[in-house]
């Protein structure tokens, strides 16, 4: 069985990004994608975006998700909640944005974990990789993603994963590290494995 390639982070129209849903779709799937996350902001939203991501033709598996913005002591931090069919993901977003020290950053996902079950956190800034926090240290597995709003913006970073083309399968291998992180970009290509 060949790894499915995939993208957990990306925006459209329906919020702050520059490409409608079908177009997302379209240029993930030109670029050798399996699956997709639509994962606009939530107060952002335009009316509807359920079921405009519903309506994308694609033979691509497209995830509805939603970029929560969520309070915590030392300010708002982004979360995404991706739904499968009866599993569900949540991804704590790009901890290089927030100026956290290591030891903050870590208390920060605890805190945000007692109210959403974090399964995994980003390794990436907009498809760029931040090593500083693909560490043991952060007892999640880790991600990459793309966090894309512009065409330029699709395909730095995505993760494989070796099930079956089903939803909550690919869920649940993110959530278990049963993964691999993929990255273009940062100086050349590079590969990382998570254990």
């Amino acid at each position: 069985m060949s790894p499915l390639k995939g993208q957990l982070h990306i925006h459209t129209t329906c919020s702050d990004g520059t490409l409608r849903p079908e177009e997302v779709s379209l240029i993930y799937a030109g670029r050798g994608f399996d699956f997709i996350a639509i994962t606009d902001h939530d107060h952002l939203l335009k009316m509807n975006y359920r079921r405009a991501i519903e309506a994308v033709e694609s033979d691509l598996l497209i995830f509805w998700g939603i970029e929560l913005t969520v309070a915590t002591r030392w300010g708002y931090v982004h979360v995404n909640h991706i739904e499968g069919d009866h599993e569900d993901l949540f991804i704590f977003n790009h901890p290089a944005d927030y100026g956290l020290t290591l030891k903050e950053t870590i208390q920060c996902i605890e805190e945000v974990n007692r109210c959403y079950p974090i399964g995994a956190v980003e390794v990436t800034n907009h498809g760029f990789y931040t090593p500083q926090f693909d560490i043991d240290p952060i007892e999640y597995p880790k991600v990459a993603t793309d966090d894309s709003h512009t065409p330029t913006g699709c395909g730095r970073a995505w993760v494989e994963v070796n099930c079956a083309r089903d939803k909550d399968l690919i869920l649940n291998a993110i959530k278990s590290g049963n993964h691999k992180n993929c990255y273009i970009g940062n100086g050349g290509n590079r590969t990382t494995a998570i254990a």
